[in-house]
């Protein structure tokens, strides 16, 4: 994406970057060498000129962005999904929005690893008995190997690449569905979102991986579902928007899906009143499969990289976002 002219004014200004992600005082230093001021994200409300948001905030970023004082022409968030910005706002104001896609891929990846040698092999089982101090082996017809499995990953992108390139090591080649069905390494194919029918109809394993936009709210339904027979495992690693979760609970109860993993719920935390707690063949994790202590590195590393490539040729040429299409 090339640069407006009423953009070009930013260049020979000291960029003043409004830190709502915590940076250490090593990381501070760094940008205040590469020519920043970092503003602490305490003093929000009072600094003023403020041309970069690193991270952000629900209630005081779109007040900062909003405050004629300042000059906002980036964004870079510590997040690899962008739709809680307000992204027409964004879009209207030519603002850039670089994300974090890449940092989370590896922890959601082992994550979603986990999840299905849980169900795969009978963990959630021995869980349970465990707790009531019972000894019973599981039939051997109710256990599966992962790399006879048939899966399908909704999202070929950093994610569902990650998940992947995990699954080559146990000899499992899944399948892909993608925007335009295009080939991506690592999967034996791939079939665009409008004809996933046919794909998905036995498959054993389901993860979604997608963004969150209006082609992917709610994708996850009742006609969805109703395709399914069994299906193993039912993974959301991806946006909770994606899955209508009183179908998804129909689709359980009747053994449409007989397992579901989930990391993201349409609302966050997962109300204590949602049905969902009590199923016993879901698992529930806190949107957390994407924490790891090593991918903070990689996110200020994102920034760094960005700020040197806009301060030296008015580029941002690490993750820069399609605000249009929402990633």
């Amino acid at each position: 994406m090339k640069v407006t002219e009423m953009s070009k004014e930013v260049f020979h200004m000291t960029e003043r970057i409004l830190a709502f992600q915590p940076l250490t005082s090593d990381q501070a230093q760094e940008l205040t060498t590469l020519g920043a001021e970092v503003i602490p994200a305490d003093d929000w409300e009072t600094a003023t000129g403020i041309t970069v948001i690193f991270g952000w905030h629900r209630e005081h970023g779109p007040k900062v962005l909003q405050n004629p004082a300042n000059t906002i022409h980036w964004i870079q968030t510590a997040s690899a999904g962008v739709d809680y910005l307000p992204l027409d706002w964004i879009k209207a104001h030519q603002i850039r929005v670089t994300n974090a896609s890449g940092a989370y891929s590896g922890a959601i990846a082992e994550s979603t690893i986990g999840y299905l040698l849980y169900f795969l092999r009978g963990f959630n089982e021995s869980v349970k008995n465990q707790a009531g101090h019972f000894w019973q082996r599981p039939a051997r017809s109710d256990l599966g190997l992962l790399s006879n499995q048939k899966i399908v990953i909704y999202g070929t992108g950093s994610i569902g690449q990650a998940i992947a390139n995990l699954l080559n090591g146990f000899g499992n080649y899944p399948f892909g569905v993608n925007r335009t069905g295009h080939g991506v390494t690592g999967f034996q194919g791939a079939v665009a979102l409008a004809d996933d029918t046919g794909l998905v109809k036995d498959a054993d394993v389901v993860i979604n991986a997608m963004p969150a936009t209006s082609a992917t709210d709610h994708y996850f339904g009742r006609d969805y579902f109703k395709h399914l027979d069994g299906l193993r495992v039912f993974v959301n690693v991806g946006r909770g928007k994606s899955v209508d979760e009183a179908a998804l609970m129909d689709a359980l109860l009747y053994q449409n899906v007989l397992h579901a993993a989930l990391d993201v719920f349409e609302t966050e935390p997962l109300p204590k009143t949602s049905r969902l707690w009590d199923y016993p063949n879901v698992i529930i994790t806190p949107h957390q499969t994407g924490f790891a202590a090593e991918n903070t590195l990689p996110i200020f590393g994102y920034l760094k990289d960005n700020l040197t490539s806009w301060t030296t040729d008015h580029e941002l040429t690490v993750n820069l976002v399609d605000v249009s299409r929402g990633y």
